[in-house]
């Protein structure tokens, strides 16, 4: 099957990992990284990324595209990347698509351990709520209610992006006080993370206010979501919600003091620091997040060095050298 077009293969795959129950995002992320490095090829050989075939992409070229990738891209980026075209050439391995993998000799990107990008800001969340409900004049897509529950929802669950946009007006639960927020994360896990009564009020008063203006929404039936644009009334996106983000922080005046590239994840990980601040265990931040492996939340004590000083000092041995 040496002619067989390269973007058909990755359809095939692509249906291979929706088979699989993969999540959309998670196969979002495999087509977005497949295609990268594709187009790098097509160009290298001065043709259309549709005109490919699967034998196009020897070991010569295929490396020369990730060299390219890489000038552009994070080592983590890179390192994915890769992960995605090794597990498609797995796939065409066994589709009989090819009969070996050129990435078995094409180094992956070493990805070091990064700390945490979080905000280092007095008064954090009374700076960005204050900017959420006071957008400035015609500011276009903008509706305070709603993005004061969005900044609120984020800083006080640590919820993803992703998880985030995927949340439905049935994703909030509970009763008298009691809530909770349903989350659906990577690899289609759930986890429930305690919802703050004043968060949920600032929900239920957005939720109003979006009943007046879109008198024919359903806000009961499962799949209706929660977080939703200001004219149309679709699904906030991802992009809508980091420029939102970008914006309340550049009102609030600490845009500078935000990690590049960190928008929406570093209130996730201030979340995080502040949860560990504040008495919370590893697991429990764990929980919080949704991390699958423990290495992972575990970069926030890495990020808190003087917290493992006061651990070793106040065991016995330290308490008894003097």
């Amino acid at each position: 099957m040496a002619g067989t077009p390269l973007l058909s293969a990755f359809g095939w795959f692509v249906d291979s990992l929706r088979a699989a129950k993969k999540s959309p995002n998670t196969v979002d992320a495999y087509r977005r990284d497949l295609l990268a490095v594709a187009n790098l090829v097509a160009d290298s050989l001065d043709r259309e990324v549709g005109d490919l075939q699967v034998a196009d992409l020897d070991l010569h070229t295929l490396r020369r595209a990730f060299g390219v990738r890489a000038e552009t891209s994070s080592a983590a980026t890179v390192a994915r990347t890769h992960s995605s075209w090794t597990k498609f050439f797995k796939f065409a391995r066994v589709e009989g698509l090819v009969e070996s993998s050129p990435m078995d000799d094409i180094e992956k990107a070493k990805v070091g351990g990064s700390k945490p990008k979080s905000i280092d800001v007095a008064d954090l969340a009374t700076k960005i709520l204050d900017a959420a409900a006071n957008p400035p004049t015609r500011s276009r897509g903008r509706w305070a209610a709603r993005d004061k529950a969005v900044v609120a929802t984020l800083m006080t669950t640590g919820v993803r992006l992703a998880e985030l946009v995927d949340l439905d007006t049935s994703s909030v639960v509970g009763t008298d006080g009691v809530f909770q927020l349903d989350v659906v994360g990577k690899g289609s896990k759930y986890r429930a993370v305690p919802l703050l009564p004043q968060v949920r009020d600032l929900i239920e008063t957005y939720l109003g206010e979006r009943r007046e203006r879109f008198p024919d929404h359903d806000l009961v039936n499962r799949g209706v979501p929660l977080f939703i644009q200001t004219t149309s009334g679709d699904r906030m996106s991802r992009r809508q919600i980091q420029y939102l983000l970008e914006a309340l922080y550049r009102e609030a005046g600490i845009r500078g003091q935000v990690p590049s590239g960190a928008l929406v994840h570093a209130l996730r990980h201030t979340f995080a620091m502040d949860l560990l601040d504040n008495g919370a265990s590893i697991v429990e931040v764990q929980t919080l997040l949704g991390h699958e492996s423990l290495a992972t939340t575990r970069r926030y004590l890495t990020a808190r060095p003087h917290e493992l000083r006061d651990a070793v000092s106040a065991t016995a041995a330290g308490r008894a050298i003097r």
